[in-house]
């Protein structure tokens, strides 16, 4: 359903109340998300006998994200990138899924519904 504001006023209240219902039930697992982005650094080893030295370095992968007003980064081993891009990707559905709520939820109010 596109809720573009001016789509909502031509939505029947019961479908609004409906929408409502399934978006609440279609939010990710609270204890699952994570906040930020996964980046790639290239660092050089040190050993003057690797493709690196000359190179571009060794790709690690990194969970880049802002903790009291400063940027964090934390190592995220390969084999955990799916389980850390589950995380992140959970965190913005629910920010998309809180925005939509909002607006359905205002709409209710402008048509004085109530629960």
């Amino acid at each position: 359903m596109n809720t573009a504001k001016n789509t909502l006023k031509s939505i029947s209240t019961d479908l609004l109340v409906a929408r409502r219902q399934e978006l609440t039930g279609s939010l990710p697992l609270l204890d699952q998300i994570l906040r930020g982005s996964l980046i790639t650094r290239y660092v050089k080893c040190g050993k003057a006998n690797c493709r690196c030295a000359s190179g571009q370095g060794h790709p690690s992968l990194y969970l880049s994200s802002l903790h009291e007003g400063k940027t964090r980064l934390v190592y995220v081993p390969t084999s955990w990138e799916p389980w850390v891009q589950q995380r992140l990707d959970n965190f913005h559905r629910i920010q998309d899924i809180l925005g939509e709520l909002a607006e359905i939820n205002l709409e209710l109010l402008q048509r004085r519904v109530q629960d």
